[in-house]
């Protein structure tokens, strides 16, 4: 589990402003794993690792100016984001040499306050195989 936050304050001498810059990050990862499992696979027994994992992050940017001659406890939202991705993984060691690997990525991304960017969602999957040769 990991938590940040972040926060910077910027005055505009001549704008009489102050400008609020935040960002917050949460991170959470879960993994479990079992070793020298065996399962048949090709007519052959091989001694198999398996991994499983989770991992979700979201991160929230935003700006906010403060007008001070016109002071608002909420102050003005300017833009900002919202960032969300969850990826679940699962990884197969069928020997030293060959390792298999199914994963699937999602990410959203939804805009806040006057953000020019569009609200987007991003779905990726993929098998990785790896066969070393030596």
């Amino acid at each position: 589990f990991k938590y940040n936050t972040k926060a910077n304050y910027d005055l505009g001498v001549t704008t009489h402003s102050i400008t609020e810059s935040s960002s917050r990050d949460i991170s959470l990862t879960a993994s479990f794993q079992k070793r020298g499992f065996k399962l048949p696979l090709f007519g052959l027994s091989l001694k198999n690792d398996i991994e499983i994992s989770f991992s979700y992050t979201s991160g929230k940017n935003s700006t906010v100016i403060f007008d001070m001659d016109n002071f608002s406890e909420n102050g003005k939202p300017q833009d900002g984001t919202t960032r969300t991705t969850l990826e679940p993984r699962v990884k197969y060691v069928m020997s030293s040499r060959v390792t298999l690997s199914v994963y699937y990525k999602r990410t959203t991304v939804e805009p806040e306050g006057a953000s020019r960017i569009p609200p987007t969602i991003t779905n990726e999957a993929g098998l990785d195989v790896n066969i070393t040769i030596q």
